[in-house]
């Protein structure tokens, strides 16, 4: 147990990634998943998703109606910053990056090669980054439209992902409120909200959906680095058998039958 429980000990809420927990490479709900889903609800759990995913990408998982309709409305995406309320179709963005910093990044390094996530859609400054980035994530090109110097002026900013600069990112934005995080396999860089964090996130969205003062009452499953420290923070926590190392030295339990045995099993007074 690495987060700080309640005084009752009883878990109320399961906090789920979605990519490599729910569902496989191919989109589809690893076996078994949907009912150990069903099976929380009725212990009285309410499983809810925290997903690095653009609003536009979760939409395409259209396919998936039988897992979402086991969890929350309430959906969050692009690590916590923006909220989608499903049945309403409805956009929310709890935290977002000053207009000012994409503007410096477009305006001062013309030419830049950048994807930035704003108002839930995606927007390329070039065709090369749409695609690079299209290729990175597995989204359709056609999700991506290039927007040349117009990237700049949308609205409700909510991540960058630049994958190639004539000035360095970290001097393009010196001196604005953001936070540059390194994106390993694509050699590029994303720039987002300070403090941008599935487990904080997390927090501010049980309190105030939920009245949950704490993530004392939270189970928290994830596969990837982004998911450590929700993992961490949350009252117990576990990382799928095929986990990378991070999100599995965070977990209290590193998984080694299958998640749908774990979530049957899962009870929410004897964890």
């Amino acid at each position: 147990m690495t987060g700080s429980p309640r005084a009752d000990m009883v878990i109320r809420i399961a906090a789920l990634d979605l990519d490599g927990t729910l569902i496989d490479a191919d989109e589809q709900p690893y076996e078994g998943v949907v009912a150990g889903l069903r099976a929380l609800r009725r212990r009285g759990v309410v499983p809810l998703i925290i997903s690095g995913r653009t609003a536009r990408s979760f939409r395409d998982l259209a396919h998936l109606d039988d897992l979402f309709a086991e969890v929350d409305d309430e959906v969050l995406l692009s690590e916590g910053n923006v909220r989608l309320a499903r049945g309403a179709d409805l956009l929310s963005y709890p935290r977002t990056c000053s207009p000012a910093v994409l503007r410096r990044l477009v305006d001062d390094d013309p030419g830049i090669d950048l994807v930035a996530e704003w108002s839930g859609s995606l927007h390329a400054t070039t065709a090369r980054a749409a695609a690079q980035f299209a290729m990175g994530y597995r989204l359709p090109r056609r999700h991506i439209p290039v927007t040349g110097p117009a990237t700049a002026e949308g609205p409700r900013f909510t991540a960058v992902t630049v994958f190639r600069s004539r000035t360095p990112v970290p001097d393009l934005v010196a001196g604005l409120d953001c936070e540059i995080a390194a994106v390993g396999p694509f050699g590029a860089e994303v720039v987002r909200p300070r403090g941008t964090g599935k487990a904080a996130a997390l927090a501010r969205h049980l309190r105030r959906r939920f009245g949950e003062p704490d993530l004392g009452r939270t189970l928290a499953i994830g596969d990837g680095a982004a998911d450590a420290a929700m993992l961490s923070a949350c009252a117990v926590s576990a990382a799928p058998r095929h986990a990378d190392a991070a999100a599995a030295d965070a977990a209290d339990r590193h998984l080694q039958d299958d998640l749908a045995s774990f979530l049957h099993d899962f009870r929410p007074e004897r964890w």
